[in-house]
């Protein structure tokens, strides 16, 4: 999957990551409608444009370049003119583009320097962002794209294990385990797509001995937390057994701890 198709269903899927990596609150991505819109004639496609609901909010030509290309800026802000010119929208626009880190960028473009100087082009690196913004969904899929091929596998795997805590919502799952496989395709083309999907059992998130891990954890927990309240009761220990599953020992050491909170 290349890069700039990768960023049209990352935004589409998550739109709040776009306004997060410009510095805004994920929030405005209600006040937009995203979409990867055609310039006619010239055979120009935006990687994604946001496009506000309100006359008086901004719109965002969104671009994705992930090698560097000395005639990228022509390029884009070609799109950007001709899409103004057959669209004729009434609010005012600016433009965004992700490169992997700076060398990607090649720089500022004399024919366009006003826009840089100006602000009206912003530049987003995301190997330079704090290393917290990544960490975290839906942001930390890009971590697949700037991390090195050798750092890239145990990346997948502790984006794996954070799922089914992070992000509950299954269709929300389903879509990032959707993405990450095919991130991965891109990113180690000697490794076939059925490969990459049985060594991290991503077919099925919850399969995945990742999911099994966290789930039992969090069950394990939930469990404890229901013995502790029923301990308060004075519940027989018997009963808390059967309603959590935990052992007698496992009680018992529940008790001593709610002993000791009392003390």
């Amino acid at each position: 999957m290349k890069t700039d198709s990768f960023f049209y269903r990352f935004f589409l899927a998550f739109p709040e990551a776009f306004f997060l990596l410009i510095g805004l609150a994920k929030q405005k991505a209600k006040d937009y409608k995203f979409a990867s819109v055609e310039v006619k004639d010239i055979d120009f496609r935006f990687d994604g444009l946001f496009v506000p609901k309100a006359k008086s909010k901004l719109i965002y030509c969104a671009e994705a370049q992930f090698r560097k290309k000395p005639d990228f800026y022509p390029r884009f802000f070609g799109k950007i003119f001709a899409y103004l010119q057959q669209y004729a929208p009434a609010n005012d626009w600016r433009a965004i583009v992700f490169f992997p880190n700076k060398t990607a960028d090649p720089g500022i473009h004399h024919h366009y320097r006003e826009f840089f100087e100006s602000g009206r082009l912003k530049r987003v690196y995301p190997a330079d962002l704090p290393k917290k913004y990544l960490e975290r969904f839906p942001l930390n899929l890009l971590k697949i794209i700037i991390d090195s091929k050798k750092k890239v596998l145990s990346t997948a795997e502790k984006i794996i294990r954070q799922l089914p805590e992070q992000v509950p919502n299954k269709k929300q799952q389903e879509t990032i385990v959707e993405l990450l496989i095919n991130l991965l395709a891109s990113k180690l083309p000697q490794m076939s797509r059925k490969e990459i999907t049985k060594m991290f059992e991503l077919s099925d998130v919850k399969k995945s001995r990742f999911y099994r891990e966290v789930a039992e954890e969090g069950a394990q927990e939930r469990n404890r937390e229901i013995a502790m309240a029923l301990l308060r009761k004075k519940m027989p220990l018997k009963l808390i057994s059967d309603v959590t599953g935990l052992s007698a020992k496992q009680i018992r050491a529940l008790t001593k701890d709610l002993a000791g909170r009392k003390n």
